[in-house]
């Protein structure tokens, strides 16, 4: 029995096998992690593109223009799970001195996609912290976008989604707003 409890051929193999276990749940939670950071990165420059695209666009956009931008954030952001944006035109206040609008955010259009409701002038105010200072009759471009993500394996993640919310300026002038389009 002495011999036996000196004896150490083998204690490697026996040490291995205890910290393998958390060693292949490391490099999971590792790569999960990573996973999600890139997901959130691609998801946000997908969302800038699709707020430069459109702050390019003149003269006029309609509902098949952003049905068209949501299918391109989708390919963009690489999402095989649902997709939502939304694109708003505010303006603030008028110089129109026939118009006491001073300090008020108008809404020109919205139209959101894959059910989601078009922004209000009621819904404008919960989102009025969010937006830059403006100056008088400046207008924005707000685009929101939504994506869900799903890890790659479950492992107590229930799974997230990424909001996003840019404001741009025209290019040149606001576009307007045709069903045509």
């Amino acid at each position: 029995m002495g011999n036996f409890a000196r004896d150490l051929r083998g204690s490697a193999t026996l040490e291995f096998l205890i910290v393998l276990p958390m060693l292949i749940w490391s490099m999971l939670a590792i790569s999960l992690f990573f996973d999600a950071f890139r997901a959130r990165s691609t998801n946000l420059k997908a969302a800038y593109t699709i707020s430069d695209l459109i702050s390019r666009e003149n003269p006029f956009v309609g509902p098949d223009y952003i049905a068209g931008l949501n299918t391109m954030y989708t390919f963009l952001s690489a999402s095989n799970n649902p997709t939502w944006i939304r694109v708003s035109v505010v303006q603030f206040d008028t110089e129109d001195p026939q118009i006491d609008t001073d300090g008020v955010l108008i809404l020109k259009w919205s139209h959101g996609t894959n059910g989601q409701p078009d922004l209000t002038d009621a819904t404008l105010s919960d989102i009025a912290s969010k937006i830059p200072v403006m100056g008088h009759g400046d207008s924005l471009i707000l685009v929101e976008t939504h994506m869900k993500y799903r890890a790659l394996a479950k492992i107590n993640f229930n799974g997230a989604s990424f909001d996003n919310f840019i404001a741009t300026r025209p290019r040149f002038t606001p576009p307007k707003w045709d069903e045509a389009y």
